[in-house]
């Protein structure tokens, strides 16, 4: 039988969002960008209770976790295990913001690791069903093995909570990473997760453009929010500004970054290829002055402007910016 698609609105909310009957519920949400609460996605947990005001469902999965009948018959149901038959309207409590939500200690096992050059490592872990993390685009974690931690920005988009994805530099000063890279930490290695922390998050109600500009794995966190933007279906233009060693003659997922234009009707990307010498005291404010004169300031100064770039860099770049017309409420930084 062929999927139909049903109209979920969420209920006291200007929410509502397309479902189609092969998904569940919470599916469809978090295909959609909204922040629902849910911890297993297979009926153990019972997170993503959420109560049935009008409309027909269908229970697609059994589940462990116990709904009383009185509950059942106050229309209290799990998103995760049923399907809706027709328009439905849902009552729900939506994450509201970053300090709603608990920081959370998760076993992961190391899915693929995945080196783009001798410097770059793309790491995928993966959660237990019974255990996925919440978070919110743009957040960033700890990860921990044998006593090495270190903080790297999720890449990953929030409707998948089971799946994550990092962009780590291999950094000899960073234990962490110089365990993936001397091939210690491998695939099916146990990695503990510590979070999500931080405020570098998406302005979901913003009219105005949006404006992302990153430093090389600075890339990770702007991947994250402007994907999330496209789930939400955000209709403001996008424009991302990704800096990187121009010898590296294009930034490292410059493909994907690209690829948005198939998916987006109103976006432009615009690589900015730097001069950098690591050796150089003055790198920091060199990569500044080169990411703001390849900037358009009209288009910067009437935007959210979303900036992930190592904290010397945000120092000059920002002075730069706000001396030239940029509202200081306007810019939404997170150093890498």
């Amino acid at each position: 039988m062929s999927s139909k698609l049903f109209n979920v609105k969420l209920k006291s909310k200007e929410k509502a969002y397309e479902c189609s009957s092969a998904d569940s519920i919470l599916e469809g949400g978090l295909r959609h960008g909204l922040a629902m609460r849910y911890e297993c996605s297979n009926g153990t947990c019972g997170v993503c209770r959420a109560k049935l005001i009008q409309g027909d469902i269908k229970q697609t999965k059994h589940h462990d976790h116990l709904i009383s009948s009185e509950d059942k018959d106050d229309g209290e149901f799990l998103m995760c295990c049923n399907s809706p038959v027709s328009d439905v309207e849902i009552d729900l409590d939506l994450i509201g913001d970053v300090k709603s939500i608990a920081i959370q200690n998760i076993e992961t096992k190391v899915k693929s690791i995945d080196f783009i050059n001798s410097n770059m490592a793309i790491v995928s872990v993966r959660t237990p069903r019974s255990k996925t993390l919440q978070f919110m685009a743009g957040q960033d974690v700890e990860l921990s093995f044998q006593g090495k931690k270190s903080r790297y920005p999720l890449a990953s988009c929030p409707c998948h909570g089971m799946e994550l994805e990092f962009h780590i530099r291999n950094n000899n000063t960073d234990e962490f990473a110089s365990a993936i890279f001397s091939k210690i930490i491998r695939d099916k290695s146990k990695i503990y997760l510590e979070g999500p922390k931080g405020v570098f998050v998406l302005k979901e109600t913003t009219k105005r453009p949006m404006v992302f500009i990153a430093w090389d794995s600075g890339f990770a966190p702007i991947r994250s929010l402007v994907e999330h933007a496209f789930s939400l279906e955000m209709t403001n233009p996008v424009y991302f500004y990704w800096a990187y060693p121009f010898d590296e003659q294009t930034p490292y997922l410059d493909n994907h970054a690209r690829s948005w234009q198939a998916i987006m009707d109103n976006y432009t990307y615009s690589p900015i290829g730097c001069e950098f010498d690591r050796s150089s005291k003055n790198d920091c404010h060199k990569v500044a002055k080169y990411i703001f004169k390849n900037l358009d300031l009209d288009i910067v100064n009437q935007s959210d402007l979303y900036v992930c770039v190592p904290a010397e860099v945000l120092i000059y770049l920002g002075e730069l910016l706000l001396e030239n017309g940029l509202n200081e409420s306007q810019l939404i930084a997170s150093p890498i």
